[in-house]
């Protein structure tokens, strides 16, 4: 793996930061219901799992996550999962291994400039027919518009590379204002240092094909 293939992601070094993000990033819990229905039982590679939040969550008796993640230092080793390190543009593992694979907002950092060969290993270890979902930003929300740069996925990428999508409306809800400060200040600067509220509209992209 090339150091160069790692996005750095402040989870690592900002853990009580992420762990906010998480609890109240869709809190209600719609997308984990969602990735419930479309992956099959089985063996099922989270690619860019972070700290296995996701992970632990859709692990069944019958269906096993394998957790990947590029930066060492977002991993948690207490969570029930089973982890590997590595990145999208070079998963460790054998061709056709997998029955599915997703991907949760992993793809929207800047920086990356491979992502279809990301795209490509992701197929590479799925077998033939399994799910390939990413989940990501839509955008059109109260949550993106306080970023002043964009923070979403183009739809048309993946509608061109053969994926399908609809959208979740979900919502970040915070335990309090000052809760809600802390992270989106860290987020967007000023703008989210001043908002007044705990719950922020907030709608998430499922792109989902089947592998061919």
């Amino acid at each position: 793996m090339k150091q160069t293939d790692i996005i750095p992601f402040y989870g690592g070094t900002h853990p009580e930061l992420f762990e906010i993000e998480r609890r109240c990033m869709d809190r209600e819990g719609k997308v984990i219901d969602e990735l419930q229905q479309l992956l099959p039982n089985g063996l099922i590679l989270d690619i860019g799992a972070g700290n296995g939040f996701t992970a632990e969550k859709l692990q069944t008796t019958q269906r096993t996550i394998i957790g990947m993640e590029p930066d060492e230092l977002m991993i948690d080793r207490t969570k029930q999962v089973i982890f590997t390190k590595g990145c999208a543009q070079d998963i460790p593992f054998h061709t056709h291994t997998f029955d599915a694979a997703y991907s949760t907002w992993a793809f929207f950092f800047e920086g990356i400039t491979d992502l279809d060969k990301g795209i490509a290993e992701m197929k590479r270890v799925v077998k033939k027919g399994g799910p390939l979902i990413i989940v990501d930003n839509y955008g059109e929300d109260e949550f993106c518009a306080l970023s002043e740069r964009p923070i979403t996925s183009s739809t048309n990428y993946w509608i061109k590379r053969g994926f399908d999508y609809h959208v979740i409306e979900t919502a970040f809800i915070f335990d309090h204002v000052e809760e809600a400060r802390k992270l989106l200040g860290f987020y967007f600067g000023d703008p989210g240092k001043a908002v007044e509220k705990t719950r922020f509209e907030y709608k998430v992209a499922v792109y989902t094909a089947l592998n061919d």
